[in-house]
């Protein structure tokens, strides 16, 4: 006789981040054997945490794992999904993210990182020829820059402006290495280099090279911006390259596209959560014991996250497609010096949370950890990205797919044919006219 599956239970009113494989898989509603199957399929991570025995699970993978299950049994709910990290929705060849790992093309994008330039990472992710030996190897790097003044980098506001001020101009696609202009524009508008801002050939020096001479760091530093661009490149369907595949389905030009990718950059649930880390970054990283309690800003916007509705990432910890912890984050925080202060938050962070530093945070303790100037950190993400904009955006537009989803009405009833044929009347303590609306 096979016995029942457990009822699915309500989480505990326990605060603790971490649940017993009993209370795991009673959350789940199946068996703890189950509950293993999971595990070995790489759908859950199993834990070892201090003073607590055998594994655990970390609370917010259950709940993510829970939901999922929930979707696949109901179809309404799994189509609204597929706009909050559900089922996939749209075809792409670009970037895939599987079992924890990251993929350009099939290739691993952490050991691609290793020794690929921005330049040859756009090639690949647009389906170019790519070059036996990496750019990275064949130009030379430059002298530091003479001691002058460094142009900072703009405000996400300015940058928006300074991209549509540019000429629209489209591209030759069969033009060798016609992604160059463009990534050095970018460079420009997010720097504020005035010579970057207008359409010109591509310069001799490579993005990372030019940002190196730029922020005047050493070679390792030079390393670390080469290995955080390409690992900036592409991420999938992630909000802003959604929003370039929206604009190019229509026509529109890569100009356009682009330009719809970095104003969705700049919010503060995606690229723009630099920014709120770099605000905080002194206040978190303040000398503590990895055992005491978190800072309070950060506690309360980990709190604050978790009302909205997304308990799997926040001020740059965690991500739902990563349970285990980002690779990205982990490699570039691994290029960076120790750091006693920053390894006692992390340490801090995952035994109250179970949460892993985003790429956001590697991104800001880069920007720290260098000594570059504030909003470093966006102007990596964004120039990275660029490249994976420009390869979705190609995508779209090769698929001829409009994107054009429909909406769940949730709004007021539908008028009866009565109220539609009744005649309008003047409404003048209103200020308007009601009548028949039209529709389209």
């Amino acid at each position: 006789m096979v016995s029942a599956r457990p009822a699915p239970v309500p989480p505990s009113d326990d605060d603790s981040p971490w649940l017993s494989s009993q209370q795991a898989a009673a959350m789940l509603g199946v068996q703890r054997a189950s509950l293993y199957a999971y595990v070995s399929r790489g759908l859950l991570q199993a834990h070892r945490q201090p003073g607590l025995s055998g594994h655990v699970y970390a609370r917010i993978d259950v709940q993510r794992l829970a939901r999922q299950r929930q979707t696949v049994r109901n179809p309404a709910q799994l189509a609204r999904s597929t706009l909050d990290w559900g089922t996939p929705v749209l075809r792409s060849a670009i970037t895939q993210v599987a079992q924890g790992q990251l993929y350009y093309r099939g290739r691993d994008a952490l050991q691609w990182a290793q020794h690929a330039s921005l330049e040859d990472t756009a090639a690949l992710l647009l389906g170019q020829p790519i070059a036996a030996e990496p750019d990275s190897a064949r130009r030379a790097t430059p002298k530091a820059a003479t001691a002058q003044p460094l142009p900072q980098p703009r405000p996400p506001e300015q940058v928006l402006r300074a991209w549509h001020s540019l000429p629209a101009q489209e591209p030759k696609l069969a033009q060798p290495g016609w992604p160059q202009p463009l990534l050095q524009q970018m460079l420009g508008v997010l720097t504020g280099l005035p010579s970057c801002d207008k359409a010109q050939p591509a310069s001799e020096q490579l993005i990372h090279q030019q940002l190196a001479a730029l922020w005047q760091v050493d070679a390792v530093g030079e390393n670390i911006l080469r290995q955080a661009l390409v690992l900036c490149a592409d991420h999938e369907l992630n909000a802003s390259s959604f929003a370039a595949r929206v604009v190019a389905s229509t026509g529109a030009r890569l100009h356009a596209s682009l330009g719809a990718g970095l104003a969705a950059l700049t919010g503060p649930l995606h690229g723009g959560m630099t920014a709120v880390i770099d605000q905080h970054w002194d206040d978190w990283h303040a000398a503590r014991r990895s055992s005491e309690a978190l800072p309070p800003s950060l506690a309360q916007l980990l709190a604050d996250t978790r009302i909205n509705g997304s308990p799997h990432y926040c001020a740059g910890f965690g991500h739902p497609l990563y349970p285990a912890g980002d690779p990205r984050s982990q490699r570039l925080l691994r290029l960076l010096p120790a750091h006693a202060q920053r390894h006692a938050l992390l340490a801090a962070v995952h035994h109250h949370t179970g949460l892993h530093p985003s790429l956001d945070y590697a991104l800001v303790a880069i920007q720290r950890g260098l000594g570059l100037p504030a909003g470093a950190a966006f102007v990596l993400f964004a120039l990275g990205r660029t490249a994976g904009w420009l390869a979705h955006a190609l995508e779209q537009r090769d698929s001829g797919q409009l994107i054009r989803p429909r909406a769940q009405y949730v709004g007021l009833p539908a008028e009866t044919d009565a109220q539609a044929e009744a005649p309008a009347t003047a409404d003048t303590s209103a200020g308007r006219i009601p009548g028949r609306i039209i529709r389209f």
